[in-house]
């Protein structure tokens, strides 16, 4: 037996030992990285709510982005709460150290094609326009992996249709929009988190993706947008990023003002 074969053979037993620990795991698994994903640990944080009634609730409030869901309590008062049926709400974000506001706009669901209210977080407003940023609920995929089963050890191919366990992976889109005076919102960049749960790795991963470049023009005119990007080049910012993209509209805010 040539020094190959005999280490995919101990591959394969390592793999059988690991199927026979995923299987009896792997529903108990499941369940822990969902539940990671969605915490139960957000801070209750000081804040209002208008509903869509035009009434307005006080009281602790906490915003849950992974599915989209606010929740408020005030003494005995408790309840939950979806874009449909609130105008606004707002908070003081103690680990972000701001006031955090929030409204819901009718959007089309890129999903499912339909159009309905959805949370949108206001990151700056000028006179003309304003900035927002909309997170969508966290998607969980399972992808199947190869079974040992159907591996020939002597040259680890995989036979088709053969499979013994699954790799999660998580992610979540963030995308920033441009909103005129006519409440019309049309998205400038995208950002999108994963996270891959695998057998023997763990990935974490953020593609940023500009979806009009031209849009950040349309909206403060060809010469402030030409400052922007020098400013951009000179302090190493890009519009891409969320973090830069602030800073560089706060750099705007300063010209504007």
């Amino acid at each position: 037996m040539n020094k190959f074969y005999r280490t995919a053979s101990n591959w394969y037993v390592i793999a059988i030992t690991i199927i026979s620990l995923f299987a009896a795991t792997d529903a108990v698994s499941q369940d822990a990285i969902i539940e990671s994903a969605l915490p139960l640990s957000i801070e209750w944080s000081s804040g209002s709510i208008m509903t869509n009634g035009g009434s307005e609730l006080k009281g602790l409030l906490k915003y849950n982005d992974k599915n989209g869901i606010l929740s408020f309590q005030n003494g005995g008062d408790t309840r939950a709460f979806t874009a449909r049926n609130v105008a606004g709400f707002e908070f003081f974000d103690e680990g972000m150290k701001k006031q955090r506001i929030f409204y819901s706009f009718p959007y089309e669901d890129s999903q499912n094609n339909i159009k309905r209210p959805l949370f949108f977080e206001v990151i700056k407003e000028f006179e003309s326009f304003a900035v927002l940023s909309k997170v969508d609920p966290l998607e969980i995929d399972h992808n199947s992996v190869a079974s040992p089963a159907g591996i020939d050890p002597g040259t680890l191919a995989v036979a088709r249709g053969q499979s013994w366990g699954t790799i999660t992976e998580l992610s979540q889109t963030e995308t920033i929009y441009f909103m005129d005076s006519k409440t019309v919102i049309r998205p400038y960049v995208q950002i999108i988190e994963k996270e891959v749960d695998g057998l023997f790795y763990d990935i974490s991963k953020t593609k940023n993706k500009m979806i009009d470049d031209d849009l950040l023009e349309e909206f403060i005119g060809a010469n402030n947008n030409k400052k922007l990007a020098s400013y951009a080049k000179e302090n190493k910012l890009s519009f891409k990023r969320k973090s830069d993209l602030i800073k560089i509209l706060g750099y705007y805010s300063e010209l504007v003002n």
